[in-house]
């Protein structure tokens, strides 16, 4: 979590005399975890480390490319399978073929993204009247 909020992370024994005091000299210490490029926002840290999953939800090839290389938000024509319980609001991971690609947050709760999952946006219009365009914003989405 540290490294990807960019910084440099020291993990040493505590119990050994004048050793924060190395590591802080810039001497070598214990194991050293360099800070990540591409640092994230502290929201998408708190999504990514500290809120739990509700649910999951499986994506087409297509979709887990445009999540992945696009930066775009998922919308429910992408969505194979909902599993799992979860209210709008609530965190979900993102997966294609089994391995995870994400997590976000729902527009939708899992029944009413089962009704949606599948269908482009004008039909969800007409199943779902009230329902988001995209089932999780690209905002509130971070990669795994």
């Amino acid at each position: 979590m540290a490294t990807a909020a960019g910084i440099e992370t020291v993990i040493c024994s505590g119990a050994r005399h004048g050793v924060l005091a190395r590591v802080l000299a810039g001497e070598r210490e214990g194991t050293l975890f360099a800070r990540r490029g591409g640092r994230y926002s502290s929201f998408k840290l708190w999504l990514r480390y500290s809120k739990p999953s509700r649910g999951t939800i499986a994506v087409d090839a297509g979709a887990a490319r445009a999540l992945r290389d696009g930066g775009t938000s998922l919308l429910p024509v992408g969505i194979l399978e909902v599993s799992g319980e979860f209210a709008e609001g609530d965190a979900v991971d993102i997966v294609h073929a089994g391995a995870l690609i994400g997590k976000g947050i729902c527009n939708y709760a899992a029944d009413d993204l089962r009704r949606a999952a599948g269908h482009q946006t004008g039909e969800v219009r007409t199943i779902l009247p009230q329902a988001s365009v995209e089932a999780i914003h690209r905002d509130y989405f971070v990669l795994a």
